[in-house]
């Protein structure tokens, strides 16, 4: 269920919630998808996820975060890395009377911030958790049997297939022709333009776009975060 459509009524004041705080992204995603990508994917998983967990309480999607790496494209918003640290606290703060998990999760790559956090902070019988979507196998059988070759690092093909599944209409597929750049760790800089002047870091050398795939791929996601999620409340 969405906090935002609950009153302050359905909470009981002497019962403990779990909350799933989901941070997305507003950046650049090269021309053929558009800026709210991540934040569009974050929803994606979990409207899906939802359904399995109808007692978590779902906080509204935080759509912009650490993305710096994009701020040579115009329209891309970031906050810095203490900023979205306070920002995660402040939540954290707000909850932690009547909270019992608080569940963070981003499609965007904000996990390394959120787990540097989680090693910093402690909140008295909370237990904060990052969900990720995917582990070192998931991501090898996406490479091997979906994709066909290297899973993109951002605006490629798996999040282009991504887009065609919830929301073709913001989509423009690219020529088959249109150039790619060569870009290791995209993340390791703060100037993606440097390395890609179109935004997109996708070293696959042929465009594999498909709703299919994209598909393929979400269920992935979603099946690995109810997995996660089953394990840590022990279900």
């Amino acid at each position: 269920m969405y906090l935002k459509e609950l009153k302050a009524t359905d909470f009981q004041e002497n019962q403990k919630y779990n909350f799933l705080f989901p941070i997305g992204a507003t950046e650049q995603h090269g021309p053929f998808i558009p800026f709210g990508t991540d934040t569009y994917i974050t929803d994606y998983i979990i409207e899906h996820i939802s359904k399995d967990f109808p007692e978590i309480i779902i906080l509204p999607t935080l759509e912009f975060s650490r993305s710096q790496e994009h701020r040579g494209f115009y329209g891309t918003l970031w906050l810095t890395e203490e900023t979205l640290e306070r920002v995660i606290s402040d939540i954290c703060n707000s909850l932690k009377d009547n909270a019992k998990y608080i569940f963070f999760y981003s499609f965007h790559a904000n996990g390394i911030y959120i787990n540097r956090f989680i090693q910093k902070y402690s909140f008295e019988n909370i237990k904060i958790i990052n969900l990720e979507e995917s582990n070192d196998e998931d991501e090898e059988y996406i490479k091997k049997n979906i994709l066909h070759g290297p899973l993109d690092w951002h605006a490629g093909n798996s999040e282009i297939s991504n887009m065609l599944v919830i929301n073709k209409r913001l989509v423009q597929l690219p020529p088959k022709s249109y150039p790619k750049f060569q870009v290791e760790n995209h993340f390791g800089t703060d100037n993606l333009i440097d390395k890609s002047q179109n935004g997109i870091a996708d070293n696959h050398p042929k465009w594999t776009i498909s709703k299919k795939i994209g598909q393929d791929i979400l269920d992935i996601y979603v099946k690995r975060i109810i997995e996660n999620i089953k394990k840590h409340l022990g279900k």
